[in-house]
C-alpha cells in the first residue's frame, strides 16, 4: 500500500527573526522541497502553508503562514515535515523510494527471490537496495 504522505525533511533551527524556519530536505534537492505551497508537519499531517521557500547553502529556508516571530518558528523546531504524494508530477520513469518497501529482491538470472527491500542506502554515487531474508 502507497503511504499518502512521504517525509520530505526536518525542521533544524530558526533562520532571523520574522519566523522562518531552516529546514534539511530529505529529497533528491533542496528546490524539490520548494515548490510545495502546503507541507504537513509529524504524524498527525498537520497541513501549513507556505509564505515563501528558498535554498541556502542546501538548507531550505521557509516561512510559514501564522509564524511571524522567533518563539513561534521555535516551537517548529525538530518537526518532520511530509509532503502529499498527489502534489507531485514525477517525470516519466521516476519513484519515490519509499515505494520499493517491501517489494521482492529477485536474481536477475534464476528469477529466484532473495527477500523484501527492507533499506534503501543513499550514497552519493548511487542508491542501494537492502534485501531482507
Amino acid at each position: 500500500m502507497l503511504q499518502q504522505y512521504l517525509e520530505a525533511g526536518k525542521v533544524t533551527s530558526v533562520h532571523g527573526l520574522m519566523g522562518e524556519v531552516r529546514v534539511q530536505p530529505w529529497t533528491d534537492s533542496p528546490e524539490f522541497l520548494c515548490q510545495f505551497k502546503t507541507l504537513y508537519v509529524d504524524k498527525t499531517h498537520f497541513p501549513m502553508t507556505v509564505e515563501r521557500a528558498r535554498v541556502h547553502k542546501n538548507m531550505v529556508i521557509l516561512k510559514f503562514e501564522g509564524l511571524t516571530d522567533v518563539p513561534s518558528a521555535m516551537s517548529m523546531r525538530n518537526a518532520i515535515l511530509y509532503i502529499d504524494r498527489n502534489d507531485v508530477k514525477l517525470p516519466e520513469g521516476a519513484f519515490f523510494l519509499a515505494d520499493l518497501y517491501g517489494l521482492e529482491a529477485r536474481d536477475a538470472d534464476s528469477g529466484e527471490i532473495l527477500g523484501k527491500i527492507s533499506d534503501v542506502l543513499t550514497l552519493p554515487a548511487n542508491k542501494i537496495g537492502r534485501a531482507h531474508v
